[in-house]
């Protein structure tokens, strides 16, 4: 099912990468076409010709567009709050780990805290709190298990034993 689920969302990645500018370009010539129709005034006219009238009429949204898309990043700076927003609702950005995070907090980390856990029960408990939450992190999400495994083959390493569980 997670295989169907990442296709679907790749072409959909694929679709969103051009959406937001060919909804622009099919707007302005969209509205153009439509404006053009309605100017009167341009009978006897440098515009009376759909050749040039429908191309400054493009131009025309087109600079209202851009002027528009400058005024919302450099006075309403919405931006901003987007990012916030998406690094509020992405799992990863708190909760979660990344493969490439399980993969250094367990191979340099994690042995690091052990090694001077022997010494200090607060780094002890330490160690056995992110020991927690890395196998979690691993078996909650079977993709992320699979990338971490991968990790490990490219890195020539086996991932056996690699947060003291076995498979």
């Amino acid at each position: 099912m997670s295989g169907i689920k990442k296709w679907f969302m790749l072409q959909m990645w694929r679709v969103q990468q051009i959406a937001q500018i060919l909804t622009l370009v099919m707007l302005a010539i969209t509205n153009a076409l439509l404006v053009y129709g309605f100017m009167d005034w341009r009978e006897g006219s440098f515009f009376s010709t759909p050749y040039v009238g429908v191309p400054f009429l493009l131009l025309a949204i087109g600079i209202t567009i851009w002027i528009a898309a400058f005024f919302w990043d450099m006075r309403l700076r919405m931006w901003r709050e987007q990012m916030t927003v998406a690094a509020e609702k992405n799992p990863f950005t708190k909760e979660k780990m990344t493969p490439k995070e399980i993969m250094i907090y367990s191979t340099i980390w994690l042995p690091l805290m052990e090694r001077l856990g022997k010494d200090d029960p607060k780094v002890k408990a330490s160690a056995e709190s992110l020991r927690r939450w890395l196998l979690r992190s691993m078996q909650e999400d079977r993709v992320t298990e699979r990338e971490v495994n991968i990790l490990l083959e490219y890195i020539g390493e086996s991932g056996n034993n690699l947060l003291g569980q076995e498979d």
